[in-house]
């Protein structure tokens, strides 16, 4: 090529590279639309549905109360059986020992007269200071049936002792008594049995005691 013909040569050249950055940018915008044409096409992913999540079922606990037990009434056989040992060993302390009823030092020849209750069939002890007549216990047991509770609950209250009613429904008849002469008193009468405590001094004290020991009884008789 001569030196005339240079500035043809620059011009083809200059056109050449213009035709290729030409071809190049079509290529690109190519290569783009397809990709957003395929990014158009693909399909959107379905959504994933959620296990629900179980809910706790709560543990169910039987509870049964239970069942009320009948206490039966057994009549005691003599007097050592009529107080829990430890009673026994605190009214020893006291200088009070079982004189009187089966089982004790005298049995029934200490009393001049059958007790009500004994003559109800029941048993009647005496715990007391020997040849001291300053304090004693009288309690008895004695069973109670159809046949005699009506006139067991009548002698009671020809008594004009106090009357009451426990929450489990037994009769009790009583005095509080004094520290001079009258005696402290407490009777309990259920459909089974006759508990009585005589607590000689008598007074708020005695008589508080009396329904302590005829609930000791009650525990010693009924099981």
């Amino acid at each position: 090529m001569g030196v005339g013909g240079a500035p043809t040569d620059r011009l083809e050249a200059a056109l050449l590279r213009s035709i290729m950055i030409a071809q190049r940018l079509l290529a690109g915008t190519a290569a783009l639309v397809l990709i957003g044409g395929l990014s158009a096409c693909a399909p959107e992913p379905e959504p994933v549905a959620e296990e629900p999540t179980p809910e706790p079922t709560p543990t169910v606990v039987e509870t049964t109360e239970p069942e009320p037990v009948d206490l039966a009434f057994t009549m005691p056989v003599d007097c050592t059986t009529i107080l829990p040992a430890a009673r026994v060993e605190a009214l020893a302390a006291q200088n009070l020992e079982l004189l009187g009823g089966p089982g004790s030092v005298y049995g029934n020849e200490y009393f001049f007269d059958p007790t009500p209750e004994q003559l109800a069939g029941g048993i009647s002890c005496v715990f007391a200071q020997d040849g001291v007549d300053l304090s004693s216990l009288l309690i008895s047991v004695a069973p109670v049936s159809p046949s005699n509770r009506a006139r067991i609950i009548d002698d009671l209250t020809a008594q004009s002792l106090n009357e009451a009613t426990t929450d489990s429904g037994a009769l009790t008849y009583g005095q509080q008594g004094d520290e001079s002469l009258a005696p402290a008193i407490y009777n309990v009468v259920t459909q089974e049995s006759w508990i009585s405590v005589i607590s000689s001094p008598g007074g708020p004290a005695f008589y508080e005691e009396a329904v302590v020991l005829a609930g000791e009884v009650a525990a010693q008789v009924y099981n």
